[in-house]
Parts: structure tokens; C-alpha cells; sequence
């Protein structure tokens, strides 16, 4: 059976599955955009509680996606890729989330790297999200959001590297030390990003066959 066979009679779960890791992923990573923009503390401890929940909630999501490959003998394609991904968008809301507490944690004020690098996140995240969403019907959407994505990942990188380079104008040595983990959580996303985004394209050529 061919994995468009598998899509003409019904929705793959793993497919299914995949895009509500993704969304759930995307959520995370709203609500970290939303945390790093707020001034009102009580507004902040909800949306961290919020991240914390739906965190958790992509977790359950992988270990029930996981389950169904070890227990089926059939994929809509490669097993590895599917696994791939889902470790991939797994990671991506870990570091959205994991960010949400270092900043917290160290008594991070956000500054405009930081927003800026995870409105880039966010916008990197939701188009992973469209892009595994597109792949049971659209592959050359699948593959140009695909490809969104890993633009903003290298937009992320260069965001880090001028963060960086900024740090030299920080006074406070311990603060500068703490904003620089902070940056290099978010830069670890956006290889996770990356990551995603080159899972994506090879599931659509490998299927394009």
C-alpha cells in the first residue's frame, strides 16, 4: 500500500499525529512570544503555567506516536522519518518551553534580541506546523513552508550571533552570562527548526518518487 492509498481511504494517524505535535509545538511557542511581550507578572505566571501544560501535553502526543510505531506494521512512509520529526517538533516546544523558566530562573528582563528571536521562533514554529498539516495533499506547500522555515532559522542565527556580539556591552559579567544561555536556548530551537524542515523535504522527495 502506498502511502497515497493510505491517505485516499482515511487520515494516517500518524499523520494525525504529527500535526497535533506540531500544533501543540506552535502553541508553546505563542505563548513563550507572549511571555517575552508581557510586562504584567500575573500575566506571566499564567502564560508559564499554560507553556508547562501544553508542554506536557506534546509529550504525551510523542509517547502515544511512538506506541503506534512500535506496534504497526504499516506507514504512510519511513518510520525513522516519522520518529524524526516527531522528536524534532518535540524538542522545538522543550526549548520554548525550558526558555519560559531560564528567563524566569535568572531574572531575565526580555530585550529586543530576545522578542526578536522569538517572534522568528514563532513564525519558524507555525510554519512547520503548515508544513507537515500539507503533507498528505500539498507537497509543494509541504516543501515552501518547509523552506519558510529553515530561512528563519538562518534569520534565528544571525540574530544569535549579533546577540552575542552585543553582550560585550553588557557591565554586569553575571547578567551577561545568563542572557547568553538564554540566547543559546533559543538558538538551540532554531536547529531544531532546521532539523524539522530538512525531515519534511526528505519524506516529500523520497514519496515524490
Amino acid at each position: 500500500m502506498s502511502w497515497r492509498e493510505v491517505f485516499s481511504a482515511r487520515p494516517s494517524p500518524f499523520v494525525v499525529g504529527l500535526a497535533e505535535q506540531a500544533a501543540v509545538m506552535a502553541q508553546v511557542v505563542q505563548l513563550l512570544h507572549q511571555f517575552v511581550t508581557s510586562r504584567d507578572s500575573r500575566v506571566k505566571e499564567k502564560l508559564a503555567r499554560q507553556a508547562s501544560e501544553w508542554e506536557h501535553e506534546g509529550d504525551r502526543l510523542r509517547a502515544r506516536l511512538v506506541g503506534d510505531l512500535l506496534q504497526s506494521l504499516v506507514t504512510p512512509f519511513d518510520r525513522e522519518d516519522i520518529n524524526h520529526l516527531s522528536r524534532a517538533v518535540d524538542d522545538i516546544a522543550d526549548y520554548a518551553e525550558n526558555t519560559i523558566k531560564e528567563i524566569h530562573l535568572y531574572g531575565i528582563n526580555p530585550d529586543s534580541a530576545i522578542r526578536e528571536m522569538v517572534a522568528t521562533l514563532a513564525e519558524a514554529g507555525k510554519a512547520i506546523h503548515e508544513a507537515i498539516q500539507a503533507l498528505p495533499s500539498n507537497r509543494l506547500l509541504g516543501q515552501k513552508r518547509a523552506q519558510d522555515a529553515k530561512r528563519l532559522e538562518n534569520r534565528m542565527e544571525a540574530l544569535y550571533r549579533q546577540a552575542i556580539a552585543d553582550l560585550s556591552h553588557v557591565d554586569d559579567l553575571s547578567y551577561a552570562i545568563r542572557l547568553r544561555e538564554v540566547y543559546r536556548h533559543l538558538s538551540n530551537s532554531a536547529d531544531r527548526v532546521d532539523n524539522a524542515a530538512n525531515v519534511i523535504v526528505d519524506i516529500i522527495i523520497k514519496e515524490g518518487r
